[in-house]
């Protein structure tokens, strides 16, 4: 399907807009709900990733790196909110190995990305790698936190603000890559 590039750059653009509204979503976490923590951390992942898949698909050219990015938001959200077993350890080790895959799917992406694209694209694999290294710092309080108070809401709210950020990072970059797209020179091929 050829899209044209004014469709391109609204479908980015919209998918840039309701992945800052993700963002703003799970900036607001813990909020009072009644639906287990999995549940809301796994569906604002895999909503995450569905909008980064279909604004790839809108990109020009072909982004398998960028597409698997997208992609493991997906598959990591689904493996939280559908697994009934999940706990504390599972969602933290599991939003570690989200940002870290998706950090490096961004950095593989961004070799085969032309400037001023690229630049965005290693910022925003740079902001993930470096919030699972401070989930993975905070790891040992973590495991003492859980261990005398169980689950806190300041334990929720650490991935909230994690996830915040990472889609923070997302949709500023698709902000910049939705009018690269309707020009006619491929800007990527990561």
């Amino acid at each position: 399907m050829d899209l044209s590039d004014r469709t391109r750059t609204l479908i980015i653009r919209g998918s840039a807009i309701a992945i800052l509204g993700l963002a703003v979503v799970a900036a607001l976490l813990p909020l009072p709900t009644r639906l287990p923590d999995r549940l809301v951390i796994g569906g604002l992942l895999s909503l995450a990733g569905l909008i980064e898949c279909i604004a790839v698909y809108a990109r020009r050219g072909r982004h398998l790196f960028a597409w698997l990015a997208g992609a493991t938001a997906l598959v990591a959200g689904l493996r939280l909110a559908l697994d009934p077993w999940t706990n504390y350890f599972t969602v933290f080790n599991l939003v570690i190995l989200w940002l870290v895959v998706r950090s490096a799917m961004l950095g593989l992406s961004a070799r085969g990305t032309k400037a001023p694209l690229c630049n965005w694209i290693w910022a925003a694999a740079a902001v993930d790698f470096l919030l699972a290294l401070l989930l993975l710092v905070g790891l040992p309080i973590a495991v003492l936190v859980y261990g005398i108070f169980g689950q806190t809401s300041q334990l929720v709210a650490t991935f909230a603000w994690i996830l915040a950020a990472s889609f923070a990072a997302s949709g500023a970059l698709l902000l910049v890559a939705a009018p690269l797209e309707s020009g006619d020179e491929d800007q990527a091929s990561g």
